[in-house]
């Protein structure tokens, strides 16, 4: 579990395949900020975690295991992604092994700089963005993620619109993250944008560390909501001293005998 650090604002970054979120992490990480790759750590943790490799051997037997003992990725894949089923089985097996390396990295990371980036494609699908302050997702067109995914794999254009197809749409990033990067220009469009989102997430940094203003007390009522005085209790008038009035009225004489 990812402790709250006051001093550090933890983001996620997502998007689909094509969209410019590498980029945006090259953008994060050359103002300071620690940018963490979800997918790296997601390959350490199956390759070198003892325990994610039990659990794995446990529920597709030792034929996904080399000679030497290691995970043989190849096998793993030709079992699993070829099969929906055991695709998402193969996630429900890994997830809670990549989450626990993810949460204790930005734990590190935490107090090290202000911002630490966590890159992720599947944030959402994860769980991940629940260990985060605030989500920046990276969307463009899809007829310039299309033209990008050829440039950058090598792919057919019907091959690239298969794999963006396969994607989440806008709108699931729209009604779910905080911010929104557009990127459908070139690096220079989305440095200036970059610059813009830099600044309110400083003001989120800054919200984050203030302590909470105390709560307002809350005022008496007025007027005839007031509440009413109680009347002060009458003080009883003290009964005459008889001896006392005949001093101070010297009128009333004494009868003759």
């Amino acid at each position: 579990m990812i402790e709250d650090h006051e001093d550090t604002l933890i983001i996620g970054l997502t998007g689909p395949t094509g969209a410019g979120k590498s980029t945006a992490g090259k953008l994060f990480s050359d103002r300071g900020a620690v940018v963490l790759d979800a997918d790296e750590i997601a390959r350490d943790t199956i390759d070198g975690s003892p325990e994610c490799l039990a659990d794995l051997v446990l529920e597709y037997s030792t034929e996904i295991i080399t000679a030497e003992g290691t995970l043989n990725r190849k096998k793993l894949a030709k079992l699993c992604f070829s099969d929906k089923e055991k695709l998402e089985r193969l996630n429900e097996i890994t997830y809670p092994h990549i989450v626990q390396n993810v949460e204790e990295k930005i734990e590190a990371a935490c107090g090290t700089a202000p911002f630490v980036v966590l890159d992720a494609p599947t944030l959402y699908e994860a769980g991940l963005h629940e260990r985060c302050d605030t989500v920046v997702a990276v969307l463009a067109g899809e007829e310039t993620r299309c033209q990008r995914i050829m440039a950058r794999d090598g792919m057919t254009e019907e091959d690239a619109r298969l794999r963006i197809s396969a994607q989440k749409k806008d709108d699931f990033y729209l009604a779910r993250a905080g911010h929104i990067l557009r990127n459908d220009g070139d690096t220079d469009a989305l440095r200036l944008s970059f610059i813009e989102l830099w600044g309110l997430l400083e003001q989120a940094l800054r919200e984050k560390s203030e302590p909470p203003e105390p709560a307002p007390q809350a005022a008496l009522p007025a007027g005839d909501d007031a509440p009413e005085k109680e009347d002060a209790p009458e003080q009883e008038t003290p009964p005459e001293d008889p001896i006392e009035n005949e001093i101070e009225n010297p009128t009333n004489e004494v009868p003759l005998a």
